[in-house]
């Protein structure tokens, strides 16, 4: 008996299926990820309820594109809430450094503030879906 070398034909085909298979889930997984993050039209909320944490993020200052807060559950640490040019609402200390990701594909914001002291509206439009409104309560502990 002659020693073999090289793969079959059957080792080879089975090889091929087995990388695709591989490829189709790896691909499928990341779109599986993705869309939640471009499309949710549930994620705003959820954005809501993380700010409006019974006694945690206080209004100090609102400008039309970003908001200006006080971290009152983390030693009153200024943050600023704001729009980046990717499209990221996203919470970061005065200077713009650290990166906490609230809500993807956002093409416009706007913040203006109410006769009530501490409460403000939120105006914006994510990609894909239409604008929304609401009423965001960030009076800190002065709100309880």
């Amino acid at each position: 008996m002659s020693k073999r070398r090289g793969f079959t034909l059957v080792e080879g085909v089975l090889a091929l299926i087995v990388a695709s298979g591989m490829f189709v889930l790896a691909v499928g997984t990341a779109r599986g990820f993705m869309r939640p993050l471009r499309r949710d039209p549930v994620a705003w909320y959820q954005v809501i309820q993380i700010l409006e944490q019974p006694g945690r993020y206080r209004v100090t200052r609102v400008h039309r594109h970003s908001l200006d807060l006080i971290d009152e559950k983390a030693g009153n640490h200024t943050l600023s809430l704001r729009v980046n040019r990717k499209g990221v609402l996203r919470l970061t200390n005065e200077k713009g450094q650290g990166y906490y990701p609230l809500l993807r594909q956002v093409t416009e914001l706007d913040w203006a503030e109410t006769k009530m002291t501490g409460i403000v509206r939120l105006h914006l439009k994510q990609e894909g879906l239409p604008w929304q409104t609401t009423l965001v309560d960030l009076r800190g502990d002065g709100g309880s």
